[in-house]
């Protein structure tokens, strides 16, 4: 099923993002979470790609397990990053073959130690030039990526969203929002795209927080403002990781709730591999799936 069919009226659709580990131990031991990670009743899970394509096989074996052993719809992430246009038809047909109907198209970040992207020769430079690729093979349901402050590498915020807007124009069937820590700045952006005509759904992307220096360096690296008094909190448990993370937890639910009660499409959940995040943040969005109406 594409995952845009799954977005309904009145009940938010949710969903969590995986990653694959780099070494077949790590990949055993995330497999021997997904069935605690599919009693909470995920709608999709997403599974990330990682730099040069280097987990490239983790992530089709994550997707295929997902939908064969646990029946939970799987979106495989796909980069622009050092592939040519060749290569992402090869990948392409490789996740058709798996049984993978949903992709997440993104241009991705530049490889590391580089501090602009350059495209492989014959290869895109932008995610819209993916989306379009993508529609031409026809098949697939595609998820865009959006920035709700604005991407990093955008001149402002203006024309971040004009290029959204283009995604969804060349294809894109629902947006994904990078995480946030100010509810107001997503729904402010969510306002936007729909005065400039866009009318797919759109997720919220929700990282709860591990500690200060975590989401200080995850938010530096996005562009994403940090509230200080999260900060300060977290650096109060800095010598207790599982306060910090509780904490982080605690946060992430207060913006959920909020955002429920906003009306959101979905809470998608960057939980990076911790079934914790899932355990505590998935009950509050199946007990709004269950009723007709939004917390309010």
């Amino acid at each position: 099923m594409h995952v845009n069919r799954l977005y309904r009226p009145n009940r938010p659709v949710f969903s969590v993002e995986l990653f694959p580990p780099k070494t077949p131990k790590g990949l055993a031991t995330l497999k021997s979470r997904l069935s605690e990670l599919r009693d909470h009743h995920p709608d999709f899970m997403s599974v990330t790609y990682g730099a040069a394509g280097g987990t490239r096989e983790y992530t089709l074996d994550i997707c295929r397990t997902l939908i064969e052993d646990y029946g939970i719809e799987a979106m495989a992430h796909l980069t622009c990053v050092y592939h040519s246009r060749g290569e992402i038809q090869d990948v392409l047909d490789e996740l058709k073959a798996g049984g993978v109907d949903n992709i997440m198209a993104l241009r991705g970040d530049p490889p590391k130690g580089e501090t602009s992207f350059s495209p492989k020769p014959d290869g895109f430079r932008y995610a819209v030039e993916l989306v379009r690729a993508i529609v031409e093979l026809d098949g697939f349901g595609i998820g865009v990526a959006g920035y709700p402050e604005g991407h990093v590498e955008a001149p402002d915020y203006r024309t971040d969203l004009e290029r959204l807007v283009e995604k969804v124009q060349a294809g894109g069937q629902f947006i994904v929002s990078q995480f946030f820590l100010r509810n107001e700045h997503f729904l402010r952006w969510r306002d936007d795209l729909a005065k400039a005509g866009v009318d797919v759904p759109v997720s919220a992307g929700i990282l709860p927080a591990v500690s200060a220096d975590q989401v200080t360096r995850f938010a530096g690296t996005c562009g994403v403002e940090v509230p200080r008094a999260l900060v300060e909190r977290l650096e109060h448990y800095a010598e207790d990781a599982e306060s910090a993370a509780a904490y982080g937890i605690e946060y992430a639910q207060k913006q959920v709730l909020g955002l429920l009660a906003e009306g959101v499409a979905g809470i998608h959940l960057y939980a990076l591999n911790r079934v914790a995040a899932v355990r505590r943040i998935a009950p509050i969005v199946r007990a709004v799936q269950t009723t007709s109406y939004h917390i309010a």
